[in-house]
């Protein structure tokens, strides 16, 4: 198998293992066939394995490639200039997807939009496992939908254009379950995050916004939840 063939089928194999199961599930919750109720403690820990064993295959794939995390984007150390951008991505992620969700909103009008029960991200109950959870999930979706896909991607088939399109796509897509306005909303965090990527080949400011962005939603709904 030549060195291209090989670097495709793990990327696949990545892609496969970290994401076939919330498209799925995204898209079951879309359709209706699957109405999974508020999050428990036993499906946090579920995520939180999973997501685990995402970054396990990731570390295993870089590690045959005889590459770090480094090496895609992840260097040891937090800079300041990384806070500052973290911080400048977050602050630019929730503007640019709250103009475009609205535009959207005033577009299609109230009709379009779908509105979903939050209560199955968050759960009802605050505690242990959503906050590991709010903090585990910007790393794996980024390391593994960011830095990785984009960088295999402009690797394989030489596009930085095609990285950062299959990029944002895939992200968007297992956001289905929060209804389309929300799913589309969401595009201009994706491609920011993704053209900051690109651009500094730093990955860690954008799973700090990342981060910034979930715990601030987790803090905002137990806040109006009672």
């Amino acid at each position: 198998m030549t060195e291209r063939k090989t670097r495709l089928f793990q990327l696949y194999l990545v892609l496969i293992v970290g994401f076939v199961i919330p498209v799925v599930k995204s898209l079951s919750i879309f359709l209706g066939t699957w109405r999974p109720g508020p999050a428990t403690s036993y499906r946090f820990a579920g995520g939180i394995t999973f997501e685990f064993v995402g970054l396990l295959c990731l570390y295993l794939v870089l590690r045959d490639q005889k590459r770090r995390f480094r090496d895609i984007g992840l260097s040891p150390g937090v800079r300041l200039t990384d806070l500052a951008h973290s911080f400048a991505l977050f602050f630019g992620a929730l503007f640019s997807s709250g103009i475009f969700y609205f535009a959207l909103w005033s577009i299609f009008g109230r009709g379009w939009q779908r509105s979903f029960d939050r209560s199955m991200i968050f759960g009802t109950t605050l505690g242990v496992l959503p906050v590991v959870y709010a903090l585990l999930n910007p790393f794996f979706e980024e390391l593994l939908v960011r830095a990785f896909l984009v960088s295999e991607i402009e690797a394989i088939y030489r596009s930085t254009v095609l990285a950062v399109c299959v990029s944002v796509a895939l992200q968007t897509s297992y956001h289905l379950y929060q209804g389309l306005p929300a799913m589309f909303s969401h595009v201009p965090t994706f491609l920011l995050f993704s053209l900051y990527f690109v651009r500094t080949r730093r990955i860690l400011p954008v799973i700090l916004a990342h981060m910034f962005m979930d715990v601030y939603a987790l803090a905002f709904y137990f806040r109006h939840l009672h």
